[in-house]
């Protein structure tokens, strides 16, 4: 077994305790093959986020006519999916941005069906 370099565990991932190593975080993504949990965290959001969330909203918002509902829980669920892409990539930055951009546009979308 090769030996890792200091502050990297065997997926090739930087320590997140180790502030110097902070900006090469996501210098190398995960390990293929290697049996790495980003898999199972991002088809868990797809499938949370995709089915049960945003399907209903959008269903909500066919079944009253509220066209911009639907638009915005559309556009939800678009930012949602490319999270979980993000998360196959080991992106933990922009997977936070399109979490929180989703969050936004389904606020925003429940507000159509409220008010």
């Amino acid at each position: 077994m090769m030996r890792e370099s200091l502050g990297q565990d065997e997926y090739g991932s930087a320590s997140p305790f180790d502030p110097d190593d902070l900006p090469n975080l996501n210098a190398m993504g995960p390990a293929m093959g290697r049996g790495s949990d980003f898999e199972k965290y991002a088809v868990a959001v797809i499938i949370v986020f995709g089915a049960l969330i945003i399907g209903g909203l959008m269903a909500a918002s066919m079944n009253w006519g509220h066209r911009n509902g639907f638009l915005f829980a559309l556009g939800g669920a678009t930012a949602a999916w490319i999270s979980g892409n993000a998360l196959l990539l080991d992106r933990p930055r922009i997977y936070a941005l399109f979490v929180a951009i989703a969050a936004v546009m389904l606020i925003g979308s429940t507000l159509t069906l409220v008010i």
